[in-house]
């Protein structure tokens, strides 16, 4: 035993003798040293983290405000600076995410802004036994807002200036799906339209419909007076407050085919002596609107050249004056090419009669010396006219024609013929109204009477002259 414990007492006398042994057990014994003067003396350590997190999804979780439908909006600050207390021990296992910033909102009264007071909270990941606090007790407010979130459905209207039809083509519509929009309730409601700027360059030259693709960055949200939502709303909100429930927007571009239509009336004047030159009217008869603009998705539209109209009426020789006009429906006449649309906007067009040079005479009194009566059924019925003139006859024609004409040129005819109150060979007996025409001389082939005449008739039948045949009687 004596030896052994020599043996130890020689080691370490010789160990000693080194340096570099003595220099380590000084730093071991140090060490100790330390540790134990820290823990028995100075335990505890504080330590800073600035930028903490306030979480506000939290500061609602379970509120009045969260079961009303609420939620936080724009507040005016993101992050807070806190101090935490902790032993020496474990202190550096503490970090800026074992701690949260919470709002406390529990008193909210519906007054905007809200100002809530700061709190700091231990995360859940955080099991050390420490103190912690906001660093600056002073600052531990917060302003923000509280809004219910609602969602509405907004139209989009498309502004797309550099998208355009090449020529013989239109750009018929420029479409977008609607939109819901999702935010805070006040701000929401105030949108009452929303605009979509394109910026694309392009000229379309085919009939069919086209995607464009949209970024919803280039959609504006307007209020009722057209101003920018947004702008009205900074800086109390902030612009990305509005969500959309889409990623991006798609356009449909509607490019149809148009075309110019010639309108075509049927030349169609009745009651034309059978002397008068009728081009002579048809030449002078114009169209007000001779040809509208139509398009179509549908590739009819390239068989069709013309679109034919027609009067509801006849237009009788004697109506044509020197103000004549005579309208066309051409909604009317649309209505047999259902794939057109009208672009030109006009849904009627009139003849109009150029009356250049033409002159106008009126007689006092045409007398019946000048009438003459047709009629086909002379050998059953007698006729006698009743009227004895006709008053304020008036023709029209070139002017050099106008000035030779007297009233002995005139002639008053009667057609019993062309009346309702006759047909298949009979005629109603008594007096009755006919139309008069008045007619001039072959060669005034480019006058007529204007206006329509009327005179009354007597109509009887004829009485035959029977002839008695007697038989005489001789005496036996």
């Amino acid at each position: 035993m004596k030896n052994i414990l020599k043996k130890i007492k020689l080691f370490v006398e010789r160990s000693l003798e080194r340096d570099s042994v003595l220099f380590v057990l000084s730093v071991v014994l140090a060490f100790f040293i330390w540790a134990y003067i820290a823990n028995s003396k100075f335990p505890d350590k504080t330590i800073y983290f600035n930028d903490v997190a306030i979480d506000y999804e939290a500061s609602i979780a379970g509120t009045p405000a969260e079961a009303e439908g609420y939620k936080i909006y724009d507040p005016d600050m993101q992050t807070a600076d806190i101090k935490v207390k902790a032993n020496r021990r474990y202190i550096g296992y503490l970090n800026s995410k074992s701690f949260y910033v919470k709002a406390n909102i529990d008193n909210y009264t519906g007054e905007q802004p809200v100002t809530a007071k700061l709190s700091v909270v231990r995360s859940d990941d955080n099991p050390w036994d420490c103190e912690f606090a906001l660093k600056d007790a002073n600052n531990n407010k917060v302003k923000l807002y509280l809004y219910k979130e609602i969602t509405k459905t907004i139209d989009v209207t498309v502004n797309a200036p550099g998208i355009t039809a090449a020529e013989g083509h239109k750009l018929k519509s420029l479409t977008c799906e609607s939109v819901s929009i999702t935010g805070p309730e006040p701000y929401v409601n105030m949108i009452n339209s929303c605009e979509l700027n394109i910026t694309q360059n392009v000229a379309y030259d085919t009939r069919k419909s086209f995607q464009v693709t949209a970024s919803l960055g280039n959609i504006t949200f307007l209020n009722e007076n057209g101003e920018d939502i947004n702008k009205i709303i900074r800086p109390y909100m902030s612009k990305d407050q509005f969500r959309i429930n889409k990623s991006e927007l798609t356009v449909m571009v509607n490019i149809s085919s148009i075309k110019n239509l010639d309108i075509q009336y049927s030349h169609i004047i009745t009651d034309v002596p059978d002397y008068f030159n009728k081009q002579f009217i048809l030449d002078r008869l114009s169209l007000s609107t001779p040809s509208i603009t139509v398009s179509s998705d549908d590739p009819s539209i390239d068989d069709i050249d013309s679109l034919p109209v027609s009067s509801d009426e006849s237009i009788s020789l004697s109506s044509i004056n020197k103000d004549f006009s005579a309208a066309f429906d051409l909604a009317k006449a649309l209505e047999s090419y259902p794939k057109l649309n009208n672009d030109s906007n006009v849904v009627s067009t009139y003849l109009k009669f150029d009356s250049t040079g033409l002159a106008e005479k009126t007689f006092d009194s045409i007398d019946d010396s000048r009438f003459t009566i047709k009629n086909p059924y002379k050998s059953k019925y007698e006729v006698q006219h009743i009227t004895q003139r006709l008053d304020n006859v008036t023709i029209i024609g070139p002017e050099e024609d106008i000035e030779k004409i007297t009233a002995d040129n005139l002639t008053v005819e009667i057609d019993l013929s062309k009346s309702t109150v006759s047909g298949n060979g009979k005629l109603k007996t008594g007096i009755n109204t006919y139309k008069a025409l008045v007619l001039l001389p072959s060669k005034f082939e480019n006058v007529w009477a204007y206006g329509e005449y009327t005179v009354d008739v007597e109509i009887f039948e004829n009485e035959y002259q029977q002839t008695e045949v007697t038989t005489a009687s001789s005496d036996y």
